[in-house]
C-alpha cells in the first residue's frame, strides 16, 4: 500500500479525518483538500491541526477552484480519490459532479483505481459518469464528532442533566463506530489494489441496533450519572436498506457494540472537554 496517493476531498470531516489518519498508518500519501472558511466549526479546524504527518498534505482549497484543483492532480497524480460528504456545504451533487469533470480531466494523464463518495446522495449515475463506488453509513459515532449527530447530543445531555430533545425513547438507532467503517474502506482499497475494480451503490452495514433510551441508559453507566430517559414512546422499525452490503465484498462486518464504542467517545469527549475549558496549550 506504500507509494500510493489518496485525495480525501473534505478531509476535515469526521469521516474524512479519520480515513486520512487510518491510511497513513497504512503507510499512503494522503493530499487532504479542505478550507477554513466562515462554515467550519471549531472542532473540524482542530481536526486539521491533529492531521500532522510526514506523509500529509493539507491543501486549504474549494471544488470550485479549477485552477488550484488541476495543479493539484497533475502535480499529486492520486491513484484513489475519496469524495466525502461535509454538514456545511449547501449543495454536495455540486461538488460531486464538479469532482466528476476534474477526474475526467486527471485520466488522460494517470489512471485512477477507484473513486470513492461518501454519504452523498448519488442516486444515478450516466454512462459518462467515472466509475464510482458510493458508499452510505447510517449513524456513525466516535471521537472527534461535532455535536450535531444523535449519540454526540446524547452524551452532552447526560453530561449536563437535561433531558435529549426530539427524539422518542423507541427510536431504534443502527450505528457504527467510525473505526470499523475505516477498517471497511481500507478494506475495499486492499481489495482494488488486487486489480478488482468494484463499482456502484454499498452500504457500510451498522454494527448494533439500539434504542434510543438504551443509548442515553449506557452513556449515563459510563459517565456515572443518571440519564433522563423519560421520553415520549412511539411506535418504531428497524430502518433497512435494499443496497447491497459491503461486507460481502470485503470479507468485513462491523462489530463493535455501543456500549465498546461509547467508552472510547466518553474517553474522548471529557479530555476533550478539559482541554477547552483549560485552553489549548
Amino acid at each position: 500500500m506504500v507509494d500510493q496517493t489518496v485525495l480525501i476531498v473534505g478531509v476535515a470531516s469526521f469521516q474524512g479525518f479519520h480515513l486520512a489518519r487510518r491510511l497513513l498508518q497504512e503507510g499512503f500519501d494522503v493530499v487532504g483538500i479542505d478550507d477554513e472558511g466562515r462554515h467550519k466549526t471549531r472542532i473540524a479546524k482542530q481536526r486539521l491541526y491533529v492531521l500532522t504527518h510526514p506523509q500529509f498534505q493539507l491543501i486549504r482549497t474549494t471544488l470550485a477552484n479549477k485552477t488550484v484543483m488541476r495543479s493539484i492532480l497533475k502535480r499529486h497524480e492520486p491513484r484513489h480519490i475519496i469524495l466525502c460528504s461535509t454538514r456545511t456545504v449547501d449543495d454536495p451533487l455540486e461538488r460531486y459532479e464538479l469532482m466528476k469533470r476534474y477526474i475526467a480531466l486527471h485520466t488522460t494523464r494517470v489512471p485512477l483505481e477507484s473513486f470513492i463518495t461518501f454519504d452523498l446522495p448519488v442516486k444515478e449515475v450516466s454512462e459518462e459518469d467515472p466509475p464510482a463506488i458510493h458508499l452510505f453509513t447510517e449513524d456513525v459515532f466516535g471521537p472527534w464528532d461535532d455535536s450535531s449527530t444523535l449519540v454526540s447530543k446524547a452524551i452532552v445531555a447526560v453530561d449536563r442533566g437535561v433531558r435529549l430533545s426530539g427524539y422518542y425513547a423507541t427510536d431504534i438507532i443502527n450505528v457504527s463506530y467510525i473505526d470499523d467503517v475505516v477498517e471497511s474502506v481500507v478494506r475495499l482499497l486492499r481489495l482494488v489494489q488486487t486489480g478488482l475494480s468494484p463499482v456502484g451503490y454499498f452500504q457500510i452495514p451498522a454494527s448494533d441496533y439500539v434504542t434510543v433510551q438504551t443509548l442515553l441508559s449506557d452513556i449515563g453507566h459510563i459517565l456515572n450519572k443518571s440519564a433522563k430517559t423519560s421520553l415520549p414512546m412511539r411506535t418504531s422499525v428497524l430502518r433497512q436498506s435494499n443496497i447491497p452490503t459491503l461486507n460481502t465484498l470485503v470479507g468485513f462486518s462491523p462489530s463493535t457494540s455501543l456500549f465498546e464504542g461509547l467508552e472510547q467517545v466518553v474517553d474522548w469527549y471529557i479530555s476533550y472537554k478539559n482541554m477547552m475549558k483549560e485552553g489549548i496549550k
